[in-house]
């Protein structure tokens, strides 16, 4: 609605010179002069609206782009170890449970065995004692038995027990080591997890020292493919198993989608289309719109006429005087082009969009 406003000023002015008398002179020569009435209009035209009742909508876009979701990183636990042997190269295709890299554990699996065969001999040791404390224990029983004799078996037994007691000690370390060296071997083997063709190879990775947690091999399964973005503010809100709408920024296509996976560490979000189609390139780019708020049936501005101040909201209306007047606001959800207004302004007011 546009409706004009205007200020006149009205100046009036009117002169009349009577017969002016020259020193020797006739009266019948006069002058008269005048200055006609100017008007001069100034006029404001203002774009007006009013509040009106309608749903008040917040969305935020979040930009992805089609590639392939089913990868695999595989990645050494332990580091300053050897790596042996690489048995792939980039594009050999994989399936779950085949052997693709080793660290160097030779010396930990010949320790193991060095640690198992000394585990055997205390065992026997420990048994071949045994006996003999047996043996003693009874002797010292033995009625009539002299007491340097008995302090002679007691002597011996000590010895044994202490003996006894340094080979079980030595086979509870040597397990706790073989276990450790153990879980170190397995660590030290990579294993495909998943099926597919491997996509990526650190360079120089045989022969080279093994980093904790570094990136080593990628495995890459083509065959599942989705939609995935990198977006900090959406982790936030977006949940596994919301219901999306993908539409290509190109072509306009949209595809129904669902969130299958959100990781707040990666920032990484992933849609997949619920029917699924070949025919989208890799490195398509799309755009999800996500509602973040909705407000029903409710008194509204657009947000060009709603202004902030310090601590407080305002809008400019026009008097039935013609006068622009600042009104405080209080609003309500602050959607993509509307403001929901609850209280400040009636829905008979109008209020200025813009002064041209």
């Amino acid at each position: 609605m546009k409706i004009k406003g205007s200020v006149i000023y009205k100046a009036t002015a009117l002169l009349c010179m009577s017969a002016l008398l020259l020193s020797g002179c006739s009266s019948d020569e006069e002058e008269t002069h005048s200055i006609a009435i100017v008007r001069e209009s100034m006029e404001n035209e203002y774009d007006l609206t009013r509040c009106e009742t309608r749903d008040v909508i917040k969305t935020e876009s979040i930009s992805c782009t089609y590639s392939q979701l089913m990868e695999e990183n595989l990645a050494f636990p332990v580091g300053e170890k050897t790596v042996a042997f690489v048995y792939v190269n980039e594009g050999d295709e994989v399936k779950p449970g085949d052997l693709v890299a080793k660290l160097d554990v030779a010396s930990l699996e010949q320790d193991n065995v060095n640690m198992r065969a000394q585990l055997e001999r205390n065992a026997l040791l420990i048994s071949q004692a045994d006996e003999m404390i047996e043996y003693y224990e009874k002797k010292i029983e033995t009625p009539g038995i002299s007491l340097s004799t008995k302090e002679s078996y007691l002597t011996k037994l000590q010895k044994l027990r202490e003996k006894r007691r340094t080979y079980t000690d030595e086979n509870d370390f040597n397990t706790i080591k073989i276990s450790a060296n153990e879980q170190q071997i397995a660590a030290g083997s990579l294993y495909a997890g998943i099926e597919g063709n491997i996509s990526y190879i650190k360079k120089n990775l045989e022969g080279s020292s093994s980093n904790a947690g570094e990136t080593v091999i990628t495995i890459l399964n083509a065959s599942v493919c989705g939609f995935q973005a990198m977006d900090r503010n959406a982790v936030e809100y977006i949940q596994v198993g919301d219901r999306v709408q993908v539409v290509t920024n190109q072509t306009g296509d949209v595809y129904d989608s669902t969130v299958t996976s959100v990781d707040k560490d990666s920032l990484k979000i992933i849609f997949e289309l619920d029917q699924p189609d070949f025919s989208i390139k890799m490195g398509t780019r799309g755009t999800v719109t996500v509602v973040r708020g909705e407000a029903k049936g409710v008194l509204s501005l657009p947000k060009t006429c709603v202004f902030e101040a310090e601590d407080f909201w305002f809008v400019y209306v026009l008097t039935d005087e013609g006068v622009r007047e600042m009104r405080k606001v209080t609003i309500g959800l602050m959607g993509n082009d509307y403001v929901e207004i609850k209280g400040g302004i009636s829905e008979s007011d109008s209020v200025i969009l813009r002064k041209s």
